[in-house]
């Protein structure tokens, strides 16, 4: 979607998951604005870092995501396990 934006000459401002987004919005040329959701920091142990008011892109390997699972076990309205 970004580079169907850029076609067009419009800018991106990807949102939700904003450690993921930092590195979306640096790889693309119409990347403007990365929003900041506050609701989602007790559900990652990841935060997204400002510098000087930019958010640099993690340097760590996959997608910058990191996933409290026990806060997210807490919250679960439904539970399985998979079977071995």
């Amino acid at each position: 979607m970004a580079h169907l934006a850029e076609s067009f000459n419009v800018a991106v401002c990807p949102h939700f998951l904003m450690e993921l987004h930092v590195s979306l919005t640096a790889a693309v040329p119409n990347g403007a604005w990365v929003e900041y959701t506050p609701q989602l920091d007790d559900l990652t142990t990841s935060r997204l870092v400002i510098e000087d008011g930019y958010a640099p892109a993690p340097t760590a390997p996959g997608l910058g995501l990191a996933w409290n699972h026990d806060v997210i076990k807490a919250r679960a309205r439904a539970r399985f396990t998979v079977p071995d």
